[in-house]
């Protein structure tokens, strides 16, 4: 979470268009148990009322004792990107020291494996090179073989992290707080009974307030969930981001069959039936970058305040809207690819996938550093 959105001007602005706005409205719906020591002042996600109060909150402002206030967001919560009070330079605010932090391995943090995006857009930058450059220079001849072996390999990477970005979904820690104290705030509602309600409010009450409370011991309390696989729990389909996660993995997974098609062997076997190569080479591709265009929605639309107006400071957003530039050149060049014969055609067809790459590659490298830069 950016620093600037804890200001307390901010959050008073912020407040006050979820209040006064026409288009903010403060939903009901809430998928997370508060801690007693804090009070949800308003949620609400950027989509209009008539549809937004069938989704779950994507932007929230907590209250605290001594009147501190917190905005929170489902993005900034599945990234773990919270203020840490007690690790300011954790929390790195200079542009350069955040692109020096996209050295660490985090092999721990899910999030940089969804960030495995990186790799194939990289193979797929190298595939629209190969593609294109005999249409802009006869000193490269056509490629035979890497086009093809390429195109497999980058839909294989990409098919891995999107897998990686539902996981992550299912995983996020259920739990938001002020600062240090991320481990208590909030509590998944199903596994928070009366019970543990009463024994976390005595201990609170005993113990001080929880931002007094030392870092071990709150990672201690907090309660330990179990590692999903897979889930068939409706409440996700309720989530903005997990949708962006659904359709980025169901367009994928078409999209690899235009991959797997592609391997020299299988694409020459099909360059003698036109029929069967628009449909299992050039159509997954088709509807695998719609679904891509889909999925780079709703992750703009979870960094939004209001459906229509941009954010373009948020990192989500530009994640969103590059994602979404790299989906229309990989759908366009399915789409040219049906005309194959006709060389304007063949040039788009590879021309699209040139740019199309490079919008993916952006796109993942922002959320690289996004994922790399949390709390």
């Amino acid at each position: 979470m950016d620093s600037d959105s804890n200001d307390p001007e901010t959050l008073t602005k912020l407040h006050s268009r979820f209040v006064k706005h026409e288009d903010h409205y403060d939903i009901s719906r809430w998928h997370l148990v508060l801690h007693p020591s804090i009070v949800k002042e308003c949620a609400r996600n950027s989509l209009p009322k008539s549809i937004g109060q069938f989704f779950h909150p994507t932007q929230a402002v907590f209250a605290g004792e001594g009147g501190r206030k917190q905005a929170w967001s489902s993005r900034s919560n599945r990234k773990h990107r919270y203020d840490h009070e007690t690790s300011p330079g954790r929390h790195l605010r200079s542009f350069w020291h955040g692109v020096a932090n996209m050295r660490h391995l985090e092999y721990w943090n899910i999030s940089w494996w969804v960030a495995a995006f990186t790799v194939g857009s990289i193979v797929w930058v190298i595939n629209g090179f190969a593609a294109f450059l005999p249409f802009c220079n006869s000193h490269f001849m056509k490629a035979m073989e890497s086009p093809g072996w390429t195109a497999f390999l980058g839909a294989t990477i990409f098919e891995i992290g999107s897998i990686f970005g539902i996981l992550e979904v299912w995983n996020t820690n259920q739990t938001a707080s002020f600062g240090q104290n991320v481990g208590q705030a909030l509590k998944p509602k199903a596994r928070q009974d009366t019970n543990e309600t009463k024994h976390n409010s005595e201990k609170t009450a005993e113990e001080g307030s929880p931002t007094d409370t030392p870092s071990s011991e709150q990672d201690n309390a907090a309660p330990k969930q179990p590692w999903i696989w897979f889930s068939t729990d409706p409440k996700f389909f309720h989530e903005i981001g997990f949708l962006a996660a659904f359709f980025q993995l169901l367009a994928a997974s078409i999209f690899w069959i235009s991959g797997f098609t592609a391997i020299p062997t299988i694409q020459n076997a099909l360059m003698n039936n036109k029929g069967l190569n628009d449909g299992i080479f050039w159509t997954p591709q088709v509807i695998g970058g719609t679904g891509f265009m889909i999925s780079a929605t709703f992750i703009m639309l979870e960094a939004q305040d209001v459906w229509w107006k941009p954010k373009i400071t948020s990192l989500g957003w530009q994640v969103g809207v590059w994602n979404f530039v790299g989906a229309v050149g990989f759908a366009l060049s399915g789409a040219f690819g049906y005309a194959g014969t006709n060389h304007a055609a063949e040039y788009q067809s590879a021309l699209s996938t040139f740019w199309g790459g490079w919008g993916f590659l952006i796109g993942s490298v922002i959320q690289w550093y996004e994922c790399v830069n949390g709390s």
